[in-house]
């Protein structure tokens, strides 16, 4: 099979445009700043792998002030960096938005503006520039234009990450700028950028199962709630970007704003027109009106903006520096070794038309040229994950989207042995300037866990009147093979102070064999007998990746606890129910029961429920003590809504037993309403159905495969259904599936 190679494209982009930020010299007249995008995983986000296609920037920011800046003789230098190879023909000179503006030039060194000798990269830059030296770049007169004010232009090169790397290789990127201040008369500027690295590393996406609580600071990541439009606070963490207030035209470039709505005025219409002249309601005219994304029911829309004085929760908004700075940086001292994190965020480009084309003209004005794919939203949001320094991930290009705005982004990783302490990063790895507006929240840096499967939840019920025996069990699933270590805790205060149970199969090394593409092992807690006593205990698994993680807050658990429930059952008499049925009749409940063994049975107490729960007595029949009998009763009240029946046994001594619960309603609905789990052999389920019919009913396992078919034939009202000869069946999970008259219900059980 053939391997698909991809690119490397390095893009060095030169700005004139107001700075703030690093590398800013001559009165903040330049700002310069390098990043790196992934190309291959430009559409989708993802780490960087061998093969990829990465592009660099080198950003320059001159502002025009009072007057026009203008530098001369610019000169982008690099080396093509170790660990890739140079793609022939791929020099050439973009806008900030990655357009094409000239180009592509020849490695050798002739009349146009790029050359490659021996890896040695030199692209010069500006009017008249050439092959032996840079051109002119005016802020107010030169091409590419930023709305006939500034100047953006993006030098760009390829080059492959050999297929040969490895994971876990670094690749460095350097080089350095230089040009000659002319307005104002400076002098001539070499800067020379700090070494940026690449981190060779393969996606494992985020945490399968979910993650525990978030380890960034600034309230977890999710910025906190207010009632003002404006937080007061700034951020957190570090942050080279300015905080500013929310307002018809802020923030502006380089700066943030913690808000709970985009709107500059707090408006709640998320479709206000757009673009907006007067700028009132849409900061600029056209950024979008939007809420935080913090526990929003619909993930990909976020919540709704709120009015001015409603307490929402807070999210940044950014309009991002020409330069290439940094969003989120933190270290955090809190993570456990040897364990898996997720380092993601939630991001929405804001803004659906921001664009400036080369010729400085904006989306509203005449002569305007959308970029490809008809697209004027203008640069988009592109950044990278960084943990110590290194690059792990790309975001790749955010697209504005209407639809699904909110997009997450991020990946897992393993801290190392003994690793406690990690620095995090998001950097800005597009130009500003005519787009790269967006909005971050719940920025999560969080331990993942398997899921844990307990074979009774969420309680184990035993009859108060006897002992009964509790046999606890607990599948652990992940996608790696790493959580192997495990105690059993119980709880006897609600679940709310737990402590290490103790003795053999309490705690202990799992064995995970791999099944469906997880890892997956299941501890059993040794059987006890349990007693009235025991009712209201709770009982969970813990796990680890190592033993002495298990004492500490690196141990990992979920919400997946089980509580042993003793309920008043009555006691064993001689009389068996059979086929409790109950049928809606002229408005009324008309129940009917057979029995076998009767004896010593002197009557059946009739109870009603309104929730299921508490039952009232309703009417009471005698017993006839045969061995085999007949009984029916009707409800003398009409059936108004849901009602709930279930009968009492009650033997010569005064003592009872409970028959299982029938469900009725005028409108009946296909329902399963109770089914046995888990199971040994048979399966026993109540269901309810508005007429009679067929129950097909399928048992498959957890590899999809059909393991039992039987067609049941099923009465208006609540019945039971009965699977048997699963004896067959190997402990595991399992999946039911009931149809009836094209409506079907699934249950997922366990197989002991």
């Amino acid at each position: 099979m053939k391997k698909l190679l991809h690119a490397f494209l390095f893009c060095t982009t030169l700005l004139l445009a107001v700075a703030d930020g690093a590398y800013a010299q001559g009165n903040n007249r330049v700002d310069v700043g390098k990043s790196f995008a992934n190309l291959s995983r430009l559409k989708t986000g993802g780490t960087f792998n061998p093969g990829d296609t990465v592009e660099i920037r080198v950003t320059i920011a001159v502002i025009r002030q009072t007057t026009y800046t203008a530098i001369d003789s610019v000169q982008v230098f690099d080396q093509v960096p170790a660990k890739t190879t140079y793609i022939p023909g791929s020099m050439r000179v973009a806008t900030n938005e990655g357009i094409t503006y000239k180009g592509p030039f020849t490695e050798a060194v002739d009349a146009d503006p790029g050359r490659n000798v021996a890896g040695n990269i030199i692209i010069n830059l500006g009017n008249k520039a050439n092959g032996t030296r840079g051109g002119r770049i005016r802020s107010d007169t030169s091409r590419p234009s930023f709305f006939g004010v500034h100047s953006i232009m993006m030098a760009c090169y390829k080059v492959r990450i050999n297929p040969t790397a490895n994971y876990g290789d670094t690749i460095s990127v350097g080089g350095s700028i230089r040009y000659k201040m002319v307005t104002p008369n400076n002098g001539w500027t070499t800067i020379n950028f700090p070494t940026y690295r690449i981190k060779l590393f393969a996606n494992n996406g985020y945490c399968p199962n979910g993650s525990d609580v978030s380890a960034a600071s600034d309230f977890g990541g999710t910025f906190g709630d207010g009632t003002t439009p404006n937080r007061a606070a700034p951020l957190g963490f570090a942050t080279t970007y300015i905080k500013q207030n929310i307002s018809t035209g802020q923030p502006q470039d380089y700066n943030y704003a913690i808000v709970k709505n985009s709107s500059a005025d707090s408006w709640t219409n998320p479709n206000s027109a757009m673009p907006e002249g007067s700028a009132l309601h849409r900061v600029f005219g056209f950024w979008d009106i939007a809420g935080d994304h913090t526990g929003a029911s619909n993930t990909a829309f976020g919540n709704a903006p709120p009015a001015s004085a409603q307490r929402s929760g807070y999210f940044v908004l950014i309009n991002a520096s020409y330069n290439t700075n940094v969003a989120y940086q933190e270290t955090l001292s809190n993570l456990c070794p040897n364990t898996y994190y997720e380092f993601s965020a939630w991001f929405r480009n804001v803004c659906p038309r921001c664009s400036s084309d080369s010729m400085g003209r904006g989306s509203g004005t005449t002569g305007f040229i959308r970029g490809p794919g008809n697209d004027s939203s203008g640069v988009k949001p592109n950044l990278n994950f960084e943990i110590d320094g290194l690059a792990h991930y790309t975001t790749g290009d955010m697209k504005y989207d209407r639809g699904e705005p909110w997009k997450k982004f991020g990946f897992t990783f393993l801290t190392r042995p003994g690793q406690t302490t990690a620095n995090f990063a998001i950097r800005n790895n597009s130009p500003g300037g005519g787009g790269n507006d967006w909005a971050i929240d719940d920025i999560k840096v969080s331990h993942c866990g398997p899921s844990l499967t307990m074979n009774y939840n969420p309680e184990v019920i035993g009859c108060k009147e006897s002992t009964f025996v509790v046999d606890l069990k607990d599948t652990v699933r992940f996608i790696y093979n790493s959580y192997v270590h495990f105690k059993w805790q119980k709880s006897n205060v609600g679940g709310t102070v737990w402590t290490d149970l103790t003795g053999p199969g309490t705690s202990g090394v799992g064995s995970p064999v791999l099944v469906n593409g997880m890892y997956q092992y299941v501890t059993a807690l040794p059987p006890f007998t349990a007693t009235a006593a025991d009712s209201g205990t709770y009982y969970r698994v813990v796990v680890a990746t190592t033993a002495s993680n298990l004492a500490n807050n690196c141990s990992y658990r979920d919400q997946n606890v089980t509580m042993v429930r003793a309920i008043t059952c009555g006691v064993i008499l001689n009389g068996t129910f059979e086929n409790f049925r109950g049928t809606v009749t002229n408005g009324k409940s008309f129940l009917s029961w057979n029995t076998r063994n009767e004896k010593d049975i002197t009557h059946y107490e009739i109870e009603r429920s309104a929730d299921g729960v508490s039952f009232i007595p309703l009417g009471r029949l005698d017993a006839r003590n045969t061995s085999e009998a007949y009984y029916n009763f009707t409800d003398p009240t009409a059936l108004n809504g849901r009602q709930f029946y279930r009968l009492k046994m009650y033997s010569t001594s005064t003592m009872y037993k409970l028959s299982n619960i029938v469900e009725l309603s005028k409108e009946l609905a296909f329902k399963l309403n109770f089914v046995q789990n888990p199971f040994d052999d048979q399966i026993h389920a109540d269901i309810t159905v508005p007429e009679a019919g067929t129950a097909n009913v399928k048992v498959y396992n957890d590899k999809g495969q059909n393991i039992k078919t039987m067609k049941l034939p099923v009465n208006k009202g609540t019945g039971k259904l009965m699977v048997n000869d699963l004896g067959h069946a190997t402990p595991g999970v399992y999946f039911m599936q009931v149809e009836y008259k094209n409506q079907v219900q699934n249950k997922k059980l366990i197989k002991q």
